[in-house]
């Protein structure tokens, strides 16, 4: 499973935080359904391309040297798509501006404490990227996504 890799627990850590987080938070615009196809949207896009780049164009390494092992999978699959549904679960016209450079920066700073614990390096990868892609996700697609799997507001 890879739990030796360096610095390992702070990912996991983070996942666990966010997990729990979407369980007990109050759904304020989005229902399980809605929740259950993010996350499944979220975490295979991420999949993707988190090895592309990390496998194919070797821009950082997960862990270890010797690939993406089981934890990181873990990892890839819980917290972008976790930050995701918190972030839609309180996204509004109104805070269309605020919530993606919040969001940003709270993805930076993961991102951040990350290459700190150890687990996480760049190679041919920098936060500058990090930060333009954070951005145009929290800003453009994530709202996107949220017209399109039809939210309005949540009745649970």
């Amino acid at each position: 499973m890879d739990l030796q890799a360096k610095g390992i627990w702070f990912p996991l850590v983070i996942a666990l935080l966010l997990i729990l987080y979407v369980l007990v938070m109050k759904k304020r615009q989005l229902t399980w359904r809605q929740i259950y196809m993010t996350f499944g949207i979220v975490c295979s896009a991420a999949w993707i391309l988190d090895i592309i780049t990390s496998i194919y164009f070797e821009a950082f390494v997960f862990g270890s040297n010797h690939g993406i092992g089981i934890a990181d999978l873990l990892v890839i699959s819980t917290v972008p798509s976790c930050l995701s549904i918190i972030y839609l679960n309180y996204w509004t016209e109104a805070r269309r501006w605020l919530l993606p450079i919040l969001f940003t920066l709270i993805s930076l700073l993961i991102e951040w404490l990350s290459m700190n614990a150890g687990y996480y390096r760049h190679l041919y990868w920098g936060l500058h990227y990090s930060l333009i892609n954070f951005f145009i996700i929290y800003r453009w697609l994530l709202p996107w996504h949220k017209r399109i799997i039809g939210v309005h507001h949540a009745r649970i």
